[in-house]
């Protein structure tokens, strides 16, 4: 699999790299945890812009971003802004999330941001070069919180974002049963042994997919999210557990 490197931080060898999320909906409060966060076990942290009180004043968002940069000191910022669609809690048009992704990529803050995958369609390659022209690398993702895809369409959806330019496609899905767990590793296991031009980030969602979560090293997922304390999306293991899990099964390898 490639390897994406970004402030001396390997994304796509050995061990997943692990993120944990900023939920918090106040100004103070954000800050707050970014300066806790700053001093944990994890190499990423994500700005949910969607749960911010202020969400959708882009001069806001951009004056918290520079804030965010500074108190996380040479963690990794991807900022994400959830849409509604895709299980977040603000609904965007188009045309307004277009604007929040330039927004940020114009504050030279982030090093990875969300595109997501449906709500991009067809401006999806064009946002993506605009990333890359401003030095940020994109996650492109797609959720499911209700079912799981079959494997299938789980590939074909990352090979399509893999076309459209995406450094780290996500897919994050939820399980109804445990053949749904299955058919997300295997899909991702086929990404890792047969589209391995980038790394890939994958999870089923809940207590029954919360094994994918542990188990990237395996089967080719670079990243996992843990909740530091509060969790961005059901299934999250805590922080310590996932690097605990994640050091002993390194070490097994």
């Amino acid at each position: 699999m490639s390897c994406i490197t970004i402030r001396n931080c390997c994304i796509g060898e050995g061990k997943p790299n692990v993120i944990i999320p900023i939920v918090e909906h106040t100004e103070a409060a954000i800050l707050q945890k970014a300066a806790e966060f700053s001093t944990l076990s994890a190499d990423c942290v994500e700005w949910r812009v969607d749960l911010f009180e202020l969400a959708k004043d882009l001069r806001a968002v951009a004056h918290y971003a520079a804030k965010l940069r500074v108190a996380l000191k040479d963690k990794l910022l991807l900022v994400t802004f959830r849409t509604k669609s895709e299980g977040g809690s603000a609904a965007l048009s188009r045309e307004e999330y277009i604007r929040f992704i330039h927004t940020v990529l114009a504050t030279d803050c982030a090093d990875l941001i969300d595109i997501e995958f449906f709500t991009a369609d067809a401006d999806l390659p064009g946002l993506i070069e605009d990333a890359h022209t401003a030095g940020v690398k994109v996650v492109c993702s797609s959720h499911d919180f209700h079912k799981t895809p079959p494997c299938a369409e789980l590939v074909s959806r990352m090979t399509a974002m893999q076309e459209a330019g995406a450094d780290l496609p996500k897919l994050a899905v939820m399980p109804t049963c445990r053949a749904d767990v299955i058919a997300l590793l295997a899909a991702t296991a086929e990404m890792a042994d047969h589209h391995p031009e980038t790394p890939v980030i994958t999870m089923s969602m809940g207590t029954l997919g919360a094994v994918s979560r542990l188990c990237g090293e395996a089967f080719g997922s670079a990243m996992t999210f843990a909740n530091p304390g509060a969790a961005s999306a059901p299934g999250q293991v805590p922080l310590d557990v996932v690097n605990e899990v994640l050091e002993s099964l390194h070490a097994e390898r």
